[in-house]
C-alpha cells in the first residue's frame, strides 16, 4: 500500500497497540488531532514526528517511506500492552532514542 505520513503513523500506532487517545495524551494534543494526522487532514510538525520517532524507535525517514509495509519493516521492537501509561510512554520514548542511536552506530561500524 502506498504510504503517506498519516498511514505510517496509524500503522505504527496500531502495531504498538496504542489508541488514538493514548497517543494524543503522550503528544499533549486532542485525540481528534491524531485522527487528522492519520487521515492526512493536518500536516504533522517536525516536533511531533521527532516525538513519534523516539516513541516507536524508528528513524524520521520511516514517516516518508514509499509503502506502509516498508515503514513497518523498520520497526525494531514493538511492545503491546493494554495498561501503558503516559509515563510508560515517556520511558519507551527514551528507550527508542537509545535503540535508534545503537542502530546508527551499528550501521556506521558495519559500513551499511
Amino acid at each position: 500500500m502506498e504510504a503517506t505520513t498519516g498511514l505510517v503513523i496509524k500503522g505504527l500506532r496500531e502495531r504498538y497497540g496504542y489508541t488514538q487517545e493514548k497517543l494524543a495524551g503522550f503528544l499533549d494534543v486532542k485525540r481528534e488531532m491524531i485522527s487528522f494526522y492519520e487521515n492526512n487532514e493536518r500536516e504533522v510538525s517536525l516536533d511531533v514526528l521527532e516525538k513519534l520517532s523516539n516513541l516507536f524507535g524508528v528513524e524520521l525517514s520511516v514517516f516518508f517511506s514509499e509503502t506502509v509495509e516498508e515503514a513497518m519493516a523498520e520497526v525494531v521492537f514493538a511492545f503491546r500492552k493494554d495498561a501503558v501509561t503516559e509515563k510508560d510512554m515517556e520511558k519507551l520514548s527514551d528507550f527508542g532514542k537509545i535503540v535508534k542511536n545503537y542502530i546508527k552506530i551499528n550501521r556506521l561500524y558495519n559500513g551499511k
